[in-house]
């Protein structure tokens, strides 16, 4: 009952602040790389239907391709989560990883192709969608971050907020703050050592992949079986004191 009930090393709220920081990074490197993103859809949705109308076989092909590989990342976290019941991020991880690295392989041998981007769909409908049920939070798409924190600064100021309304301010905050950083980080990491900047860009997606992982790992790892039980998270310590 006791390691059924241990916190995680990552909360939910950090995984989340993690996840955002990795998807501002992630969005710089999609854009340098494909002009173009793989975390949200809306405007390969539009390109399909352009190209449809365009008659250009191969952008339908190609937008088609990312739509099928995004939803099928959706339905095999899906999937995963029915067969590996509270250990679904734990399962997903390895999953993630293995894409985000094949894409770098496969770049690497097809250096004029886009179809590889198909991987990173793939990838990244299942970390979406892993955040999104397991963290109760969208960090890949932003702006409804910025609507709510608009409209409940207007709140606010007009009614008040309760204690629980303003932590979820706080917390669409500092999503917003981390997916900031993390395009920031990728942007100002260009400018770095061009050698290092070289050798990493040949691996770029498989490092992030890397980071992805640990994160969704850490989502679900005890923090007793890493720290050892001596070290109690602040999440149990507060739970204890108020029962």
């Amino acid at each position: 009952m006791e390691a059924k009930n241990d916190a995680p090393v990552l909360s939910k709220d950090l995984a989340a602040f993690a996840l955002a920081f990795l998807n501002g990074w992630n969005d710089v490197l999609n854009f340098r790389v494909y002009k173009s993103f793989t975390l949200r859809h809306t405007g390969s949705t539009m390109n399909l239907g352009v190209n449809l109308v365009e008659r250009d076989p191969l952008l339908v092909k190609f937008f088609f391709g990312v739509l099928v590989h995004y939803c099928g990342g959706c339905a095999l976290f899906k999937l995963l989560d029915t067969q590996f019941k509270g250990r679904s991020l734990t399962a997903c991880a390895p999953v993630v990883l293995a894409l985000q690295s094949m894409n770098d392989r496969w770049r690497a041998n097809s250096p004029d192709s886009k179809l590889h981007m198909w991987l990173l769909a793939a990838s990244n409908g299942l970390f979406n969608t892993a955040c999104a049920e397991k963290l109760g939070c969208l960090t890949h798409v932003i702006t409804g971050h910025y609507q709510k924190v608009s409209t409940d600064l207007v709140l606010h100021s007009v009614q008040g907020l309760s204690t629980e309304q303003l932590r979820a301010t706080r917390k669409s905050c500092l999503v917003l703050l981390s997916f900031f950083l993390g395009a920031f980080t990728a942007q100002a990491g260009g400018y770095l050592n061009k050698t290092l900047v070289a050798k990493c860009s040949k691996h770029r997606y498989g490092i992030l992949g890397v980071l992805y992982a640990a994160v969704l790992l850490l989502s679900e790892l005890p923090a007793s079986r890493l720290f050892g039980k001596a070290l109690t998270p602040p999440s149990q310590s507060t739970e204890k004191k108020s029962s």
